[in-house]
């Protein structure tokens, strides 16, 4: 199962510039890979944060003819935010090996109610780098519009360790200049039938969340 639905980053940058509704996906730094051709997959989490905020949100991808099509949508409680919707496309440049880095390009844009005015756009390159056969990197560097504000350059750095095949360490940093910078670490529990479940810890200016992840990828063994 590749690491996040690019929908899911998009959404999170989206999220985390909202002074309501910070935070979007169980990841916010991309990998360079994409669903594989002719399938799809689906990621949804629950994320909690201080003050009995919760985030629910659901983002399933599909790729045909090398381009990943990816769909989110966001639901809350207690917070005055409405549902969030997002859409989002993908391309792998180069496909990452074990001696290759990965690289890859997306785009996407997010709306919001009750307006149904596209509410903000990004533009992100990725590069994923295997440093050694257990720790990848994942490089983030792009632009997000929001919309009423001048566009600004995002930055994301993940770090991965795959301890086995069921167990995965996460850990990331990113940055939106001027509005954002959030830190979270966590872990994926990787099961058979390509489902695998997440429990990520995170923070930024405007406090702390927990999210559960939950994630279904046909396929993956």
């Amino acid at each position: 199962m590749r690491r996040l639905a690019g929908t899911g980053v998009v959404l999170a940058a989206a999220m985390l510039s909202s002074p309501t509704a910070r935070g979007g996906a169980s990841l916010l730094v991309d990998d360079a890979a994409t669903t594989p051709e002719g399938r799809c997959q689906l990621e949804s989490w629950l994320r909690m944060r201080e003050g009995g905020h919760r985030e629910m949100t659901a983002v399933p991808a599909c790729t045909f003819d090398g381009l990943e099509y990816s769909l989110g949508g966001s639901a809350y409680a207690g917070t005055p935010s409405g549902p969030w919707l997002n859409a989002g496309l993908k391309r792998t440049l180069l496909a990452m090996d074990e001696n290759t880095p990965g690289l890859a390009l997306s785009l996407g844009g997010t709306w919001r109610r009750p307006d149904h005015r596209l509410a903000s756009g990004d533009a992100t390159f990725i590069a994923s780098v295997p440093l050694t056969a257990v720790f990848t990197l994942h490089a983030n560097l792009g632009w997000t519009a929001v919309r009423g504000a001048a566009p600004r350059p995002i930055e994301g750095l993940g770090l991965e360790y795959d301890h086995d095949r069921h167990w995965t360490a996460l850990g990331e940093y990113y940055l939106e200049r001027g509005a954002v910078h959030a830190v979270q670490a966590g872990l994926r529990r990787s099961f058979v039938h390509g489902l695998s479940c997440d429990v990520i810890a995170g923070h930024d200016h405007g406090g702390h969340w927990l999210t559960l992840g939950l994630n279904y990828s046909p396929g993956d063994s």
